[in-house]
């Protein structure tokens, strides 16, 4: 099973060296289990910083892009190093650099890869690329709720959706800006739609367990289904 792992800037603003274990000891897992995987990382608080301090100066949001893709890189070096052997030292700055990269047989790690595009995306078109069976969306809520459960205290976690479903949950949530995509951008989704690409959502916390998680043993997170 191939498996493309999305790990959100947030998990990084913690600032906890603990977390990276987490991150090697759920790999370790799934390799010990032959399967495959690859690993895209946002750029999380670092690139927000540059980003609002570029944007109050006035800074084109091309530039302001490049900002947030150099963060999401940094943070790829920090869990491509982590890993050690297990990954490929050198993070990909395109998809096709990724693709070289893939047939090493390493973990390859990667941040992003053009101004325009979330890491979001970037998750999606490596999924797409390495023919993944399954994309994971590590991020700080617990899965896709049927409305934001930052603001509204009634929010129902989805245990099960399709991609139509999510647009009409994020269609008010949604900009271009940098430093602001959610959780699915619509470029994002249609690269989901076009490659009949399943996404399960789970909180990063539980990322150690992410092997029983996809194995069924443990039921928690959103499964994504195309449409």
């Amino acid at each position: 099973m191939i498996i493309t792992l999305k790990i959100s800037g947030k998990f990084f603003d913690e600032e906890n060296s603990a977390n990276l274990e987490i991150i090697k000891k759920s790999v370790l897992s799934l390799l010990k289990n032959e399967h495959r995987v690859a690993i895209v990382t946002g750029g999380g608080g670092t690139a927000r910083k540059y980003i609002n301090i570029g944007r109050r100066a006035g800074i084109r949001e091309a530039h302001l892009d490049l900002l947030g893709i150099w963060a999401s890189r940094l943070n790829a070096y920090l869990v491509a190093f982590y890993l050690g052997e297990l990954a490929y030292s050198k993070v990909p700055e395109s998809l096709e650099e990724f693709i070289e990269k893939w047939g090493t047989g390493r973990v390859i790690v990667t941040g992003g890869f053009q101004p325009g595009q979330s890491t979001a995306t970037v998750a999606s078109l490596v999924s797409e690329a390495i023919n993944s069976d399954l994309l994971v969306l590590a991020t700080n809520v617990d899965g896709v709720y049927d409305k934001d459960p930052r603001k509204f205290n009634g929010a129902k976690l989805l245990p099960k959706l399709n991609t139509e479903e999510l647009k009409r949950i994020l269609e008010f949530s949604q900009s271009v800006n940098a430093g602001t995509y959610e959780l699915l951008d619509p470029l994002a989704i249609k690269i989901i739609e076009r490659s009949k690409l399943k996404v399960l959502v789970v909180n990063f916390k539980n990322l150690d367990k992410l092997l029983d998680i996809i194995s069924g043993n443990i039921n928690t997170g959103s499964l994504i289904l195309p449409v």
